[in-house]
């Protein structure tokens, strides 16, 4: 650690700075005051801490400069630490500095206040001692030894194969992970089978008391227009509409049409024997596969074989 220390007299330090007389009051109040750095010699870059002392005599408050005037070649990092000990008759100020060019460095004289209790402040001067830069590259004179130029995929002191070991041992387990938890590919459906799958789950909805009547006929109307939608072109032709095959449709939609305008009050059994209609007029569409894998025609007509409907209003 370098220091700098001087004993000064208050007097002799005001009438420097603001050409004051001293007095005697205030040539008792003198203080003594010492800097120093640490460490005293750094590299270009690196921190290094400049600590100003100031004892007094008497009970006093010692204002410290917040920031520092530097040179170019300095910088002061961060707030100053302020510290007073025994009762007020010590301060301690420490900044923390770095310096940016390699050369013996002078730090600026700090210029402080002292401010005693009753009496008029007056101001003294702390001198820093210089601090020692060395430069971070080697120094001109100094042998460097000339190495052969090393190769793109060497690694000096590591055997890089074991890298590659290892990640055709990770790639390999994430192909059996990926193998094993494969998710099984997805069935497209065709319209007739998303129409049956929308019947089976609105008659295990309505057995489960979890829809009403009239929304169990708005999920069934909407699960044959559907269909309808995806199966025929809109036309105003009867054959187009169903009507020419057997009035399937119309069958499908008999029961959902009598509750909804001729306000026929439903039978417990009435919403199966509609999802019975439903799929029997989509199956009757849906081609059918013979023993011998050959496509047969479509089933008999649906609605020759449609129950009884209670017309009680």
């Amino acid at each position: 650690m370098r220091y700098a220390a001087r004993f000064v007299t208050a007097g002799a330090l005001a009438i420097g700075a603001i050409g004051r007389p001293s007095t005697g009051a205030g040539q008792a109040r003198d203080p003594m005051v010492a800097s120093a750095v640490e460490p005293d010699t750094v590299r270009v870059g690196e921190t290094f801490q400049l600590g100003l002392w100031v004892d007094l005599p008497e009970s006093a408050e010692v204002r410290f400069p917040a920031v520092l005037s530097l040179p170019d070649e300095l910088e002061q990092r961060g707030a100053v630490d302020i510290r007073k000990e025994d009762d007020g008759r010590s301060w301690r100020a420490y900044y923390t500095l770095s310096a940016w060019k390699a050369d013996s460095i002078a730090i600026p004289p700090v210029e402080a206040t002292v401010n005693p209790e009753g009496d008029q402040a007056f101001p003294i001067t702390l001198v820093a001692p210089e601090v020692t830069v060395a430069s971070v590259l080697p120094a001109d004179e100094e042998d460097l030894e000339l190495r052969e130029a090393r190769g793109f995929l060497r690694i000096q002191a590591f055997p890089w194969w074991i890298l590659l070991v290892l990640a055709a041992l990770a790639a390999l387990a994430w192909w059996l992970w990926r193998r094993r938890n494969a998710p099984e590919p997805l069935v497209r459906l065709g319209p007739g089978e998303m129409a049956l799958r929308d019947f089976e789950r609105l008659r295990g909805d309505w057995r489960a008391g979890e829809v009403t009547p009239g929304r169990f006929y708005d999920r069934y109307e909407l699960a044959l227009r559907r269909y309808a939608g995806a199966t025929r072109t809109w036309s105003p032709s009867l054959s187009l509409m169903g009507l020419g095959r057997g009035a399937g449709l119309l069958a499908a939609l008999k029961r959902s049409v009598i509750v909804r305008f001729a306000r026929v009050r439903p039978r417990a059994g009435d919403a199966d024997a509609a999802l019975d209609a439903g799929e029997a007029f989509v199956r009757s569409e849906m081609p059918q596969r013979g023993e011998d894998g050959r496509e047969a025609p479509p089933s008999a007509d649906p609605a020759s074989s449609e129950p009884a409907m209670s017309t009680e209003p």
